[in-house]
């Protein structure tokens, strides 16, 4: 992978509040466009100033996949965004603070216009206090798993069938702690369903635990359970293609781990390999951030680092499920809590939060390298970055 020095930070897009209908709408081409939905930190605080923006939305190139800005959403800094299955929903997390109210936490629900992809605001359920990480939508859409990360649980959220969110549903609630210091206690960071959808597989920093759940009648069951070497602080996690592989990132030690995985009764299977994320020569702190396999060919797979300001590149071997090094991409990659790789698996996007930019790779279909291709996209401190492809 090419390798070069992190990109300067951005300037910081101008205020755009009270254009969000249309001051900076693109039209939409003929048909159903590809759009890009990008979470800001900038407006992180639990009560937003009057022009924060907390959601951007872009239209993408089907040629070039550049991204051209359709949206601003005011509002609060989501910790995650998902679109649905069904393509015609968005669902936000927030993890706040709010000076004397401490933690916010809340779950919103967006329509998408189907032609425009722009946001339009269903309804808010607010988690009281509490930390959300991430979030998931079942593979039916009629339920969102959030993992609550400063308070060591797993909720789960009905969906109706106009989008809207209702009440917590259910709970699971994990204990323990481990040797890091960020590992007081439980803390839930990653749900991501398999791919065949039957089963929940979830990563737990503070007690290092990769789990996999059954999601029943509104609420949880544990299926099985994996613990992780001590201090690894899983962070996030990634199915194999075929559902018979599943990785996990640990952000403490800034590792990879495969393990063996049986998507029919959904049991982790033993470690296959654990290797590091971090590129040879780095001796600074490791801190892993987010892992995903290449669609569709599901012959790569991907990590960031936070520590080394990288990308890691693997090729899967696909009859073992074993890694090895592609090379690590480091040019623009600044403070890459997330990366996506769009619905055609042509472009992988990273998401540098420390320089305001969303940085723009090709990925080699033959080799899983990723090239530069020069193109950055502003946006203020982007955490996390969503797709909705045409129906």
């Amino acid at each position: 992978m090419a390798v070069g020095a992190a990109a300067a930070a951005l300037p910081v897009l101008p205020s755009v509040v009270g254009r969000a209908e249309g001051a900076d709408e693109v039209a939409a081409a003929p048909g159903e466009a590809t759009y890009a939905y990008v979470a800001s930190y900038a407006n992180s605080s639990a009560e937003p100033s009057p022009d924060g923006i907390g959601l951007y939305v872009f239209q993408v190139d089907p040629d070039t996949g550049a991204l051209t800005q359709v949206q601003a959403v005011t509002g609060s800094s989501p910790a995650w965004i998902e679109v649905d299955p069904s393509r015609r929903f968005l669902y936000a997390c927030y993890s706040l603070r709010g000076g004397a109210t401490g933690r916010v936490g809340a779950i919103d629900a967006f329509a998408i216009d189907r032609r425009t992809g722009k946001l339009e605001p269903l309804n808010r359920v607010s988690l009281g206090d509490s930390g959300p990480s991430q979030l998931t939508v079942a593979p039916d859409g009629r339920h969102v798993v959030v993992a609550n990360y400063y308070y060591g649980e797993y909720i789960v959220l009905p969906i109706g069938n106009d989008g809207r969110l209702g009440p917590v549903s259910g709970r699971f609630q994990n204990t323990g702690s481990g040797p890091h210091p960020r590992q007081d206690s439980a803390h839930p960071h990653a749900v991501a369903f398999d791919p065949r959808g039957r089963f929940l597989g979830t990563a737990d920093l503070g007690i290092d635990k990769v789990q996999i759940f059954r999601l029943t009648g509104g609420g949880l069951d544990l299926v099985s359970e994996v613990s992780v070497p001590p201090g690894t602080g899983p962070r996030h996690i990634a199915f194999g293609r075929d559902s018979r592989l599943l990785y996990a990132i640990g952000e403490l030690d800034g590792t990879v781990t495969a393990f063996a995985y049986d998507p029919t009764t959904g049991a982790i299977g033993q470690a296959l390999q654990t290797l590091a994320s971090e590129p040879p020569g780095y001796s600074g702190p490791p801190s892993g951030a987010e892992i995903a396999v290449h669609h569709p060919s599901g012959g790569f797979l991907y990590a960031s680092n936070r520590g080394s300001q990288s990308v890691a590149g693997y090729r899967i071997d696909g009859s073992t499920g074993k890694l090895t090094v592609v090379g690590y991409a480091t040019q623009g990659v600044s403070g890459p809590t997330n990366f996506v790789i769009d619905p055609s698996g042509r472009w992988l996007y990273v998401n540098s939060s420390t320089a305001n930019s969303v940085v723009q790779f090709s990925i080699d279909h033959s080799t899983g390298e990723l090239k530069p291709t020069g193109r950055t996209t502003a946006v203020p401190s982007p955490l996390v970055m969503a797709f909705r492809r045409p129906n």
